[in-house]
């Protein structure tokens, strides 16, 4: 028996409402624009909903496990020292750079092969334009993340290149040994003394003069800095023994007797900040004198050493100018200005006639606790026309402090280009970058330490123009190995007639204007 044919066999769909219709659009106009959202946000996620799925699982496992990779590398060195690993290695910036490119091409494409392949193929004009224009603001957006990147990673690499070493040290120069394995890079390293020079001229400049000269000897277990200011008007600075200023200086003592003989007024000559200059006068005359590529930065550290009587790790130098910009990206800096020692307020700009006049002043600094921008924080270090030199040091050790404890590297990150053109157009260092990673350690310890000040002026007792060295040496011996405790717990008292003072301390009703910051 045959069947009956089906009634409905044959018979067409009936068609879609309109209203149905503009549904399922709009739903497929969402999904589109979901995926390609969703492949903005993780690489590959779209278009594994797509019929190139297995594209975007591949693409999206890679993206996975390279996340994973970073956060556990991350998380096993700490966001420290993991970022200093790869920023003290060009070579992996570089490579960093070029990954960051190449992933950020893949990725824009994958946004752009998701939208077409979820665009519905009956989408409307309007709708099919508002999708293009969302495809096109999500590809510009991950471009724009990427330039970024590759833009920040080009700009390490350049300033690390640049301010941090690679060639071998100066002459003279007897690097800091840090470890790079173990916990404490510092383990058999208990103090790093480093050399900080302010240049009123850019570094490398003809005619450098060192107005700013501090030694931070840095206990490495405790934080425990000594900072130890040296006058820029000191004379008959003793010479290493191998140091080529004996061709000029056969004494062995920078500013004798050839200065005392030439000069009518010995008092204004052969001062501690004129050795650079003269060094780079004499190399220019005597071309070949040094190999060293900055012969007056390699004999300025060299005498400041005899001086103190320490050897010097690391030295940085900064220029003035340079060193008002950092405050500026840093947001200013926080100090308790105090009055001059003659009671008045410290002029901004100015000369003094040496008869109490004081000419060409431009302002005056507001005595109290202030919030200053890099231009008066750094005249605030570097005025002298109403005191003395010494009292200009105090207050440079002050700005210096001010600036290591307020400092706060997450707000620095966001200046980032800025901080890296400061430093790679006027900071000098001869710490490596491989132990970036050692410093940025000892810094936090320096935070959280005691910073104890060394003064070596006229107003402590010392004479600019024939020192007694003896005296200087046994004062920074004391500063750096304090007495201990007598028995019984009671500290050893200090000479009223002490040269140091400590931070935080209290002030004895004798101490000058400057004994505390």
């Amino acid at each position: 028996m045959v069947d009956p044919p089906d009634a409905h066999a044959g018979t067409p769909a009936a068609p879609l409402s309109r209203d149905t219709l503009r549904r399922e659009l709009r739903s497929e106009f969402r999904r589109a624009m979901g995926l390609t959202a969703l492949g903005t946000v993780m690489p590959g996620a779209g278009l594994t909903q797509t019929r190139s799925n297995r594209l975007g699982w591949g693409v999206l496992a890679v993206a996975v496990m390279g996340g994973l990779v970073i956060i556990y590398y991350v998380t096993s060195q700490g966001v420290t020292d993991a970022a200093l690993t790869v920023v003290a290695s060009t070579t992996t910036l570089q490579a960093a750079a070029i990954v960051l490119v190449a992933v950020g091409v893949l990725w824009c494409a994958t946004i752009v092969l998701t939208a077409v392949q979820a665009r519905p193929a009956r989408l409307d004009a309007p709708r099919t334009r508002m999708l293009a224009v969302f495809t096109t603001v999500m590809v510009l957006v991950v471009a724009a993340a990427s330039v970024t990147a590759v833009q920040y990673v080009t700009i390490t690499k350049d300033t690390v290149a640049q301010v941090f070493q690679t060639a071998p040290p100066e002459p003279g120069a007897t690097p800091a040994v840090v470890a790079t394995t173990g916990d404490d890079p510092w383990a058999d390293t208990p103090r790093v003394n480093i050399l900080l020079l302010g240049s009123d001229a850019g570094v490398g400049r003809e005619g450098t003069r060192t107005d700013s000269m501090i030694v931070a000897s840095i206990d490495t277990k405790s934080g425990n800095a000594v900072l130890i200011s040296l006058p820029r008007n000191l004379q008959n600075v003793p010479l290493a023994p191998d140091s080529k200023l004996r061709k000029l200086y056969p004494s062995g003592t920078y500013g004798s007797p050839v200065c005392f003989r030439a000069q009518s007024d010995p008092a204004d000559q052969c001062m501690l900040n004129a050795i650079w200059t003269e060094v780079d006068q004499y190399q220019n005359d005597h071309p070949g004198t040094w190999t060293t590529p900055v012969p007056g930065r390699a004999e300025t550290r060299s005498a400041i050493s005899q001086v103190i009587g320490l050897k010097i790790d690391q030295t940085v130098v900064i220029d003035l100018k340079g060193f008002q910009q950092l405050i500026d990206a840093m947001g200013g800096v926080d100090i308790n200005v105090k009055l001059s020692a003659t009671g008045t307020p410290l002029p901004i700009g100015g000369h003094a006639d040496g008869q109490g006049n004081i000419t060409g002043v431009t302002g005056y600094l507001k005595p109290g606790p202030q919030h200053l921008d890099g231009y008066h924080a750094l005249w605030y270090a570097r005025t002298r026309a109403a005191d003395t030199d010494g009292y200009r040091q105090a207050r440079q050790r002050c700005v210096v402090q001010a600036v290591v404890r307020q400092v706060n590297p997450a707000s620095m990150v966001a200046k980032y280009p800025e901080i890296a053109k400061i430093a790679k157009n006027n900071i000098y260092t001869d710490i490596p970058a491989q132990s970036l990673p050692a410093f940025v350690e000892l810094a936090k310890r320096l935070q959280h330490g005691k910073i104890t000040n060394v003064s070596i002026t006229p107003e402590d007792g010392f004479n600019s123009v024939r020192p007694d060295y003896d005296k200087i040496h046994q004062l920074i011996e004391k500063a750096i190995k304090p007495p201990k405790p007598k028995a019984g717990g009671s500290a050893s008292k200090t000479p009223t007639t002490s040269k140091t003072t400590s931070t935080p301390a209290t002030p004895s009703p004798t101490a000058t204007p400057y004994s505390q910051c």
